[in-house]
C-alpha cells in the first residue's frame, strides 16, 4: 500500500508518495530477482540420480552390445524419442507464447554453463576410459569406469550449478 501524508491544510505531500512508491518498486525488483534465482536452483536429488541413471544407462548398452541383441536398438531409440518429443512439446509451447524466448544474454549464460561442466566431464571420462585401456582393462571395464566418470561428473555439474545461483542469492541479501 502507498501512504500519503494529508493534512488538514494541504493537498497530500508529492515527494513522500513518490518516495514510497519508488522505494515499493525496488522492494518488487528485488522480491522477483531473488525469486528467479531460487527457481533455477534444482532439487539436490537431481545430480545423484541423474549420475546413476547415466551411468546405469551406458553399462547396460555396453552388455546388450556385447551380447548382440535387438534391445540394443531399442535401449537407444526409445530415450532419443523421449527427447525430440519433449523438444518438440517445449518448441509449441515456446510458439504460443506459453513460454517465453531466451535472450541473448541468457542463451549466452546457459550455453557456458553447459560448457564448462560437459568439457571437463566428457575429458575426465576419455581419460578414465582410456587410463582402463591402457591398463589391460578390457571392454567392459572400460565403459564402466567411462559410465561412473559422466555420472559423478553430471552429480558434480548439478552441485556447481546450485552453488553458483545460491552465491547469486546471497549477494542479493
Amino acid at each position: 500500500m502507498m501512504e500519503q501524508n494529508t493534512t488538514a491544510d494541504g493537498p497530500p505531500d508529492a515527494t513522500l508518495s513518490a518516495d514510497a512508491a519508488t522505494s515499493a518498486l525496488r522492494d518488487i525488483g528485488a522480491a522477483q530477482a531473488r525469486a528467479r534465482l531460487q527457481a533455477r536452483i534444482v532439487p539436490a536429488w537431481y545430480g545423484p540420480a541423474g549420475g546413476a541413471v547415466l551411468a546405469i544407462y551406458l553399462v547396460v548398452a555396453q552388455r546388450l552390445m556385447e551380447a548382440d541383441r535387438f534391445l540394443v536398438q531399442q535401449w537407444v531409440v526409445w530415450p532419443l524419442a523421449g527427447l525430440v518429443v519433449l523438444a518438440l512439446r517445449r518448441a509449441s509451447k515456446r510458439s504460443r507464447g506459453v513460454i517465453e524466448p531466451r535472450s541473448a544474454q541468457s542463451r549466452a549464460e546457459r550455453r557456458k554453463q553447459i560448457l564448462t561442466i560437459l568439457v571437463p566431464t566428457v575429458a575426465a571420462a576419455g581419460l578414465a576410459s582410456g587410463v582402463c585401456w591402457a591398463a589391460g582393462g578390457g571392454a567392459h571395464v572400460t565403459v564402466v569406469a567411462m559410465a561412473v566418470t559422466l555420472g559423478l561428473g553430471h552429480w558434480i555439474g548439478f552441485v556447481r550449478h546450485n552453488a553458483v545461483f545460491r552465491h547469486r542469492l546471497q549477494e542479493l541479501v
